[in-house]
């Protein structure tokens, strides 16, 4: 397969590119080179493989709302072809026969799965079983009941768990009053970091909601952190329009605090979708979550076209860092003997969110109307096309 005459981002940068792909892996970059099956990707861009280091697919356990499959489909249809999934389902991936049960479920799906391990009270030698690529621990509410409630867990998880492997910290508050839920979140973080920083080990904050939140993370190379879309993009002005689908962890913040985490988007490492279904019924209910995939990459792409952001720094937050902080090997980057893993984006096309259009099993989002500008057009999965002309084959 080659991909002729597109943009494609090499190196930090946007070059008129050929991309040979043989045997699914990326074997030669540059121009004027020929063969017989052809991607043409005159005027758009060319990705590699986007990838999500923080998605909720919910098999097992709440399959009416998500499932590896359908989740999947969001993921590819969003231009992400590696996720990493969460361990707070029922039940939870805390024990190494769970992680492995959850493998078995994920192989229906159509991009790369990968597990965060969930960190509890008492299963330290289930990590040790398991030996997982990262860890997630729940320092706050969370969808589940995965939270740590002895105060020397987390010092002990430290310890114990691989220190150049991330561990995930859900460490925010979740009260309504805003001033209440940002004094505990920092404390937290604060906490978080000097125990981190005692021990030389390395964390990565999930789903920053506000600028202080990254400026915390900043001095601290062992630390990195995340930012999800719907933090940059909507905050409690928009509360009347959500209605009933409003509730997600963190809260959504002022729209003072928005327009802080927006102009210090380049200090955070990476962009993650914390792609949260749920039905509409639970979110009646009060489940709290926000369905993200399909949209998060269009959502900055249009920001990049608004001058607000560049795209440059975008891609490399959705690819190249979540592949460093969390040791994906072969992925993130076109280079010669990466995996083929390519999206391709037609960075005019504009279109409109409209939930029963979506390929998430919940067929809602929280941007609901909004018009959007770059559009996923295909993606390549290990060399083989899995999704063309703004559909599945």
């Amino acid at each position: 397969m080659i991909i002729k005459d597109g943009k494609v981002f090499f190196r930090g940068d946007f070059v008129q590119k050929d991309i040979l792909i043989e045997d699914g892996k990326i074997v030669k970059i540059g121009n004027n080179i020929s063969g017989e099956s052809i991607v043409n990707a005159a005027g758009k861009l060319v990705l590699p493989g986007l990838i999500d280091p923080h998605v909720h697919l919910r098999e097992p356990g709440a399959t009416e709302k998500e499932d590896f499959l359908t989740g999947s489909k969001a993921a590819i249809a969003g231009g992400f072809t590696t996720v990493i999934d969460m361990p707070n389902n029922s039940p939870p991936t805390t024990t190494a026969e769970a992680l492995m049960k959850k493998g078995e479920l994920s192989k229906k799906a159509l991009c790369n799965v990968l597990f965060h391990f969930g960190a509890t009270d008492d299963n330290f030698e289930e990590v040790k079983l398991a030996h997982p690529d990262s860890l997630k621990i729940y320092l706050g509410k969370t969808t589940g009941n995965m939270v740590l409630r002895n105060p020397g867990s987390l010092e002990k998880h430290y310890d114990i768990f691989p220190k150049d492997k991330p561990i995930v910290l859900h460490a925010c508050d979740h009260s309504e009053n805003e001033d209440e839920n940002l004094t505990r979140t920092y404390k937290t973080i604060k906490a978080a970091i000097a125990l981190a920083k005692s021990k030389g080990r390395k964390i990565h904050l999930a789903h920053a909601a506000t600028k202080k939140e990254l400026a915390l993370a900043r001095p601290f190379p062992n630390v990195t952190v995340e930012v999800a879309p719907h933090y940059l993009f909507l905050s409690t002005k928009d509360l009347p329009a959500l209605g009933t689908k409003y509730k997600v962890y963190p809260p959504l913040k002022s729209e003072q605090k928005r327009l802080m985490l927006l102009s210090a988007f380049e200090e955070a490492d990476c962009i993650a979708t914390d792609h949260a279904p749920h039905t509409l019924a639970d979110k009646e209910m009060g489940a709290a979550g926000f369905p993200g995939l399909e949209t998060s990459l269009a959502l900055m792409l249009t920001a990049c076209n608004n001058g607000i952001l560049t795209r440059s720094s975008v891609i490399k937050k959705m690819s190249e860092n979540p592949a460093s902080i969390f040791g994906i090997p072969g992925k993130g980057k076109i280079e010669e003997g990466f995996d083929g893993d390519i999206t391709i984006v037609d960075p005019k096309k504009e279109w409109k969110v409209k939930g029963s259009e979506l390929e998430t099993k919940c067929k809602w989002s929280p941007f609901e109307g909004k018009t959007l500008t770059g559009k996923v057009y295909s993606v390549i999965r290990s060399g083989k096309t899995v999704f063309e002309n703004y559909t599945f084959i």
